[in-house]
């Protein structure tokens, strides 16, 4: 097992496999197989165009499928440096080669789905379990909701992204960042990878990049956004953590 968070992350030692098998997701989503589904497309078409990305198995199917009612995918294992993150520099510029070449992806992506459909399911468990109260959950959506507008008109662009693209969602190998982890990929504005990649570290000359490229209200309202949409997750986590789930 290399980890254990909100997916079980298996390597198949000696062979060069990992599954990745839905457990805190699955819970969380009712339904993770669309998921897992854009995130093959999508990397698929990625690893076919050289992008840095964990390519899909090529040993065994790549799903996603269920077994024993626990849906799951495999990938292709890479050899990195486990104990290291990657920098933040590095990352940057290895998101910018990804987005090149997902601005080729032919396929259909909801919009920025981690703050639509993906934050209404995280919100709705975290109510279940009174994680957050009814005016509290009814308080964040109401700011995810003008916060999607805010950003819908100062970022208009729309191509396929990452959709969680801070530096741990890549490992480190002798060729720099290779990302992994695209279950929540989407389409929108560049800026909303960026906005997450910059906001873990906020080097200034980075978020002076970003801004010089996309302006101060769109990573400003793409932060706000992602502090917004994070919020159930972050609840759900510290909750699986404090409970032993």
């Amino acid at each position: 097992m290399l980890k254990d968070g909100s997916n079980l992350i298996v390597h198949l030692a000696p062979a060069p496999v990992i599954l990745r098998i839905a457990t805190l997701t699955a819970r969380v989503r009712v339904d993770p197989l669309p998921y897992l589904a854009r995130e093959v497309a999508l990397v698929s078409y990625l690893a076919g165009v050289g992008a840095p990305v964990m390519a899909p198995s090529d040993l065994v199917p790549a799903g996603p499928y269920v077994v024993d009612g626990w849906a799951l995918s495999a990938w292709q294992f890479v050899e990195h440096q486990p104990e290291r993150v990657p920098d933040v520099r590095a990352a940057f510029a290895a998101l910018d080669e990804l987005h090149a070449a997902m601005r080729g992806y032919p396929g259909e992506l909801p919009w920025l789905n981690p703050a639509v459909d993906d934050f209404d399911r995280a919100l709705a468990f975290a109510l279940a379990l009174k994680l957050v109260g009814a005016s509290e959950a009814a308080d964040l959506t109401g700011r995810r909701d003008s916060l999607l507008d805010e950003l819908r008109s100062v970022a208009p662009e729309r191509q396929a992204l990452h959709g969680d693209s801070f530096a741990r969602n890549a490992v480190q190998t002798a060729n720099g960042p290779v990302w992994l982890d695209f279950e929540d990929c989407c389409s929108g504005p560049p800026v909303w990878d960026l906005a997450i990649l910059v906001r873990r570290d906020p080097q200034p000359g980075l978020v002076a990049e970003v801004e010089r490229r996309y302006g101060r209200p769109a990573l400003n309202a793409a932060t706000a956004l992602r502090v917004v949409q994070a919020e159930p997750w972050f609840r759900i986590h510290e909750a699986r953590l404090e409970q032993g789930w």
